[in-house]
């Protein structure tokens, strides 16, 4: 049940009256003042940290002209993907299939039934080391494809650390191009592995070099944001209620600790220069 905030007698549920049964406090109006300078000073640091946020957000996709242009080419790698990098081609009697080492490739690998066979058949006495070579080959391309959709996500989500996320890039955008050149050395010994052989045939392609570059664009780009930093325009005193707001949050401060306004800016100066004319105005008026 609630308690009287003054006197702490329990109430019960037919006191229905806006006073007190024990010290005939008004309930209602209790400390009215204390709490509406709680809330407001409340209101004011948690609109602070909002809008921190919402201008992070903000600078992170549209920060400036190299930031647009990040979060338009970080599906380069990715596009890149598109490009076959190799295919292989197995023909035996009844059957033929061809695998083709890009994006699509994958995509009808897994869509049909050409993945149970790749899988089945490297136990094959007859071909079993071909196949076992193809699905190594399509096991270290899927490494930069990870390193690819990594730099989309921390791209989109680059609002979480606007001051760190750059690194993250750069970071996945170096392994995802250091991944694809090793992809790219097993595609070559794999196909070299398959000029002896009878049933198999293979032929490099260029798509990995494409994917190379596409994550060397990202790189730069993100190495050269980082190097700048993402330009944040805040207003006056807006950074300085969300540190006040993130102590409260944490219980380092409390709300009677603070001031009111909690943070003065030339906006809050105003309003109290307005409230003030207002207060001799009305004076004056009394005095007339």
């Amino acid at each position: 049940m609630a308690k009287c905030p003054k006197c702490g007698y329990k109430l019960k549920i037919f006191d229905i009256s806006q006073f007190c049964p024990k010290c005939k406090t008004n309930l209602r109006f209790y400390n009215f003042e204390e709490e509406f300078y709680r809330n407001a000073k409340l209101a004011e640091i948690d609109q602070g940290a909002f809008h921190v946020k919402v201008r992070r957000l903000k600078a992170s996709f549209v920060g400036s002209k190299l930031i647009i242009a990040r979060l338009a080419l970080c599906l380069l790698p990715v596009i890149m993907f598109l490009i076959p990098a190799g295919s292989f081609h197995f023909e035996m009697p009844y059957k033929s299939v061809d695998f083709s080492v890009g994006l699509l490739g994958i995509v009808n690998l897994f869509s049909g039934t050409d993945l149970n066979l790749l899988t089945s058949m490297q136990n094959s006495a007859l071909a079993g080391s071909e196949f076992s070579s193809t699905f190594n080959v399509y096991v270290s391309y899927l490494v930069p494809v990870v390193f690819a959709v990594a730099v989309l996500l921390s791209t989109l989500l680059a609002f979480i650390s606007i001051k760190n996320m750059q690194k993250v890039i750069c970071g996945f955008s170096v392994l995802g191009a250091l991944s694809a050149i090793a992809s790219q050395i097993v595609i070559y010994i794999n196909i070299n592995n398959l000029t002896d052989t009878v049933f198999f045939t293979g032929k490099a392609g260029f798509g990995l070099y494409a994917v190379i570059i596409g994550f060397a664009v990202v790189f730069a780009l993100n190495f050269i944001i980082n190097k700048n930093g993402v330009p944040v325009e805040y207003d006056e005193g807006m950074e300085e209620r969300a540190e006040i707001y993130k102590k409260y949050k944490a219980g380092k401060i409390k709300l009677d600790d603070l001031p009111q306004p909690v943070v003065e800016t030339e906006e809050t100066r105003k309003i109290d220069e307005q409230i003030r004319i207002e207060e001799e105005k009305a004076l004056k008026e009394v005095q007339s």
